[in-house]
Parts: structure tokens; sequence; C-alpha cells
């Protein structure tokens, strides 16, 4: 990590945990006028870069701070500091490449590099994620989350696999699958249905072949369950088959077993 010739930094990264930005902003998103600083407190030039974590081992970039009067034992008023990067708050990851800590000082920058840059969501249509169950995107809901790669719902999908329902608007038919191969996500299992509509699926593939992609336009895409990336695949397939017989979607849906 290199910042505008800024040497004498911190990188202060809240893991996985969203909640913790919450030290320096109030409910109304104002900055709150303290932060506690329990190591690498220093006033007057050193700056804070503040990551806000995504998983382990990725966060975003969201602002840079400097402390500038000490309160307490370990609560201090700061600023913000103006970077070219604050162009890119919220949507700047940065990678580490080590173990996970709070504390980073400036000889820990090497450690952190620029994985991607999300898109601005200016003309986004998709609500933000609120919580799995109120997931239903359409098609052409589903695609404009994937093509952007919305952050709400990179940061929720990609760490879950699931079992999930398709419904064909058209008919009322219904499809219920799984993610849970080796390493994919709900995430990148609903990629592949944004970039082919029937996501090599036997039935949705012939609808494909026999209607093209504007049939799709109805579909609409449902959480039914989901499961820690841990998860035994028997587990995963056990759920889809107990769903599957609830709908009955092999008698009467689109499902071939």
């Amino acid at each position: 990590m290199q910042l505008e010739r800024i040497d004498n930094y911190y990188i202060w990264w809240y893991g996985a945990s969203i909640k913790d930005i919450g030290a320096y902003l109030n409910e109304n998103g104002m900055a709150e006028e303290t932060v506690s600083v329990s190591r690498g407190a220093q006033l007057g030039d050193r700056v804070y870069i503040i990551l806000n974590g995504i998983d382990g081992s990725r966060s975003k970039y969201m602002f840079a701070i400097r402390l500038t009067e000490k309160v307490d034992h370990n609560n201090y008023k700061w600023e913000k500091v103006p970077l070219s990067i604050d162009q890119y708050s919220g949507r700047m990851v940065f990678r580490c490449n080590r173990k996970f800590s709070f504390y980073n000082s400036s000889e820990c920058g090497s450690s952190f590099s620029v994985e991607s840059i999300y898109p601005l969501e200016e003309s986004r249509t998709v609500e933000q994620f609120r919580d799995y169950e109120s997931v239903e995107l359409s098609f052409p809901q589903l695609k404009e989350v994937i093509d952007n790669e919305y952050v709400d719902y990179y940061e929720h999908l990609a760490c879950v696999k699931a079992v999930y329902m398709i419904i064909d608007g058209n008919t009322g038919k219904l499809y219920i699958g799984s993610a849970y191969d080796k390493d994919e996500t709900l995430w990148a299992r609903w990629r592949t249905y944004a970039n082919t509509c029937h996501g090599n699926n036997i039935k949705l593939k012939e609808l494909f072949d026999e209607k093209g992609p504007s049939y799709f336009e109805k579909f609409k895409y449902i959480i039914l369950q989901i499961f820690p990336r841990k998860t035994p695949n028997k587990e995963i397939i056990e759920a889809e088959t107990r769903y599957k017989n609830r709908f009955l979607t092999k008698e009467f849906g689109l499902n071939l077993n």
C-alpha cells in the first residue's frame, strides 16, 4: 500500500465486521467526536487508514483520519484526512496476504494490495440487500447485480452455499437448485445463470434453445436456505432433495431428478 507519499500511517482493518465502523459514525451517519485507540496512538502527522472487512483477507477502503486531541486514557478526538483515493471509498478492495490483524503499521503496508475497485452504483435499480429471506430477484435484476458486482449482494452471496428456487414467471413452474460443489458459492452459481440464462440445467437449457433469452425475463430467483461454506456437500444435497419433494418440482416443475 502506497499512499501519496505518506510514510507515517497505520492501517486499521476491521476484519469482517461492519459494525465496528460505527465507532466513527453515529446513527445519522455523522462523525462521532472521539474514537478509542488502545495501541499505536500518535497525535499530529500519523494517518490512520480505515478499512472495513469483507472476509478474513479482504477489506474495503473507507476513509482516513488523524488524531487531534487526547480526551482520556484511550479516547481521542479526530478529523478526516482527505486523500485522492476517497473517490473509491467503499469500492476499493484491499487484500492482505498474511494473517489478520487489526493494527498494521506502515511496515506492513506491503502486505496489502488492491484486488479490485467496484463500479459506481448511480444507475442502480435493485434495492439494497436486507437479508437472505427477502431476496427475490427477477432475471434483469439478477443480471444487474452480477454484472455490476454490487458490493452488498456480493458480500452476502459470496460467503455462503445455498439451496435456491427459480420460478418461471411465464408458467409458474419451479426449479430447485443448490450451490455446493467444491468452492462454489451462491454468488458463483447465480453468476452462471446471469451469464447463460439456463445455468446448464437440462430443462432450462431446453427452454433457452426453444424460446430464446427473452423468455427468461420473467424468471425469479429466491433463496430457500443458506449454509456456511464448510458445510458438507451431503447435507446441502439432502436439503435440496427435501425442497424438491415439498414443492413437487420433479413431478410438475423443472427438475429432472
